[in-house]
């Protein structure tokens, strides 16, 4: 081989070996996270995108071919000779990712414009429908403005002999002829996906289990109960959540409810459950205020402070309409959370003069106003999960592995709370999980979840084979799909790790 200024490596694609100048690596590790990025964009939304997420991925490329040629512009003579004369892995790599940009670019170019807007209102129906359908809790107040939505495009396609066409058509009168948009398979595919989805929901609310209705009826009449307390400061909140947690801990491992096996009517049930919670939990809160004289005051104020940032971004429509804007206002505001997180020493906020060591040395003081923070920083991650992830993609492949450990964790957990029921000693398996539930923690970033590069995976109870995920390619800079899953999971485990612990206490 003749030897140039520039280093190289050599790689072998199919038997041909072809050498990647030392100066390109960085380019082509970007190349490979692009491209994951992207196929998995495909993959996750069906091939249905938007012009919002195609234009802000073909800024992410330009930016990259951009680096590409000035590296190769700025080499010497002899070296762009060759590079001129043949292609190596970047190439390649680059070769593929244009035909993904194409395939994904011919779709939307397949939908006339004056239906754009409405294709988009489907592509958002129809994640939004599957993210609710895959949460596995859900109740018919949830599902109702999804059907609303649903109810309009209807009345919109019916009213157009079956087909999607602008409003200013149908009001015209007469035979639509030539007048019919282009796309209509799509959209109309769209449409049915969504129909099947919604249909699938109601049906599961409407046929709840002879077994199941008094749970639910319980549950209905603690929530009627917990909206008459929201203006009580003196309202007796234990045995509400006493009961509401023995509901959540009769369970079976699976999930179920009273360990009946119909696959109908838990979902409702958890759904109702899931409110139960969050308005005791909005209560609690208001029992255990921060006061203005306590030392957590001034993390407190800094936590409000990150709320009404994030909620601004959340109701700022060119903000949505511009990826790297909302990138760029929403970077510093999670640094600031993640600062603000570390603040928590054992799950506790503590002030600015107290350490690690006062709370190992037991001389650390759990200070009053915990519930209250809590409630905030959870706000906090709300509000930015629905920020990156408005329309709640399923789980994507660089979350499925901490999305499948989190699901094991959550049956191990529920299979610990019924042994520890009997009085059975589990605090080794609980502390084994609860060091699983950290290192996925220990991958949250500014509230988002990074992917499963960034997680330990525990493959046994005492943690004798764990490792960092082996992957081929690191993250890339995108949010990875799945964020609000990923954070009910977590928080159900942690719910599980607290009522084994009250029981082993």
């Amino acid at each position: 081989m003749t030897t140039f200024i520039h280093t190289s490596t050599t790689t072998t694609v199919f038997g041909v070996t072809k050498s990647v100048p030392e100066e390109e690596k960085p380019i082509l590790d970007k190349l490979f996270k692009f491209r994951q990025s992207l196929i998995q964009l495909r993959k996750s939304s069906r091939g249905n995108v938007t012009v919002s997420e195609m234009n802000a991925k073909s800024a992410e490329l330009t930016e990259i071919v951009s680096k590409l040629q000035q590296v190769r512009l700025s080499g010497d003579s002899n070296f762009m000779n060759i590079v001129l004369l043949s292609c190596n892995r970047v190439d390649n790599v680059l070769d593929t990712i244009w035909m993904h940009m194409f395939y994904l670019w011919s779709k939307i170019a397949s939908i006339d414009e004056r239906v754009y807007p409405t294709y988009v209102s489907l592509v958002t129906l129809a994640r939004t429908a599957e993210a609710l359908r895959q949460s596995e809790a859900f109740t018919a107040a949830d599902v109702e403005p999804l059907q609303q939505r649903l109810r309009v495009l209807d009345e919109r396609v019916a009213a157009a002999e079956g087909k999607f066409v602008p409003a200013g058509v149908v009001n015209t009168g007469g035979p639509l002829g030539d007048k019919i948009p282009h796309g209509q398979a799509i959209l109309n595919s769209l449409l049915s996906r969504v129909h099947r989805t919604i249909q699938f929901m109601n049906t599961e609310n409407d046929t709840v289990v002879d077994e199941l209705v008094p749970l639910r009826n319980e549950l209905e009449s603690i929530l009627k109960q917990l909206d008459e307390y929201q203006g009580d400061d003196k309202a007796a909140l234990a045995p509400i959540s006493k009961r509401l947690h023995a509901i959540d801990s009769s369970r079976s491992p699976t999930g179920k409810f009273l360990h009946c096996e119909s696959e109908y009517g838990h979902a409702t049930i958890a759904g109702i459950l899931n409110q139960c919670f969050n308005k005791l939990m909005v209560l609690v809160a208001k029992m255990d205020p921060v006061l203005p004289d306590s030392p957590l005051y001034s993390i407190y104020r800094s936590l409000l402070e990150v709320h009404s940032e994030l909620s601004r971004i959340s109701t700022d429509p060119s903000l949505h309409g511009n990826p790297f804007d909302l990138s760029q206002a929403l970077e510093p505001i999670q640094e600031r959370l993640t600062l603000l997180e570390q603040r928590r020493i054992d799950g506790n906020f503590i002030p600015s003069e107290q350490t690690a060591s006062d709370i190992n040395e037991g001389t650390a003081v759990k200070l009053p106003g915990q519930a209250t923070m809590h409630k905030l920083l959870h706000d906090c991650h709300a509000l930015i999960t629905q920020i990156v992830d408005p329309i709640s993609l399923p789980v994507g492949e660089t979350l499925v592995s901490t999305y499948e450990l989190l699901i094991k964790q959550r049956t191990r957990l529920r299979q610990l709370r019924s042994w520890a029921s009997t009085g059975w000693d589990v605090k080794r398996d609980l502390k084994a999980v609860e060091d699983v539930l950290k290192s996925v923690e220990a991958g949250r970033v500014g509230g988002l979840f990074a992917g499963d590069v960034a997680i330990k995976l525990a493959e046994s109870a005492d943690f004798d084979r764990v490792g960092p995920v082996e992957s081929d390619y690191v993250e890339s800079s995108g949010v990875p799909d799945g964020q609000a899953v990923i954070s009910a999971l977590v928080d159900e485990c942690d719910s599980l790790v607290w009522q084994i612990g009250c029981m082993l206490a």
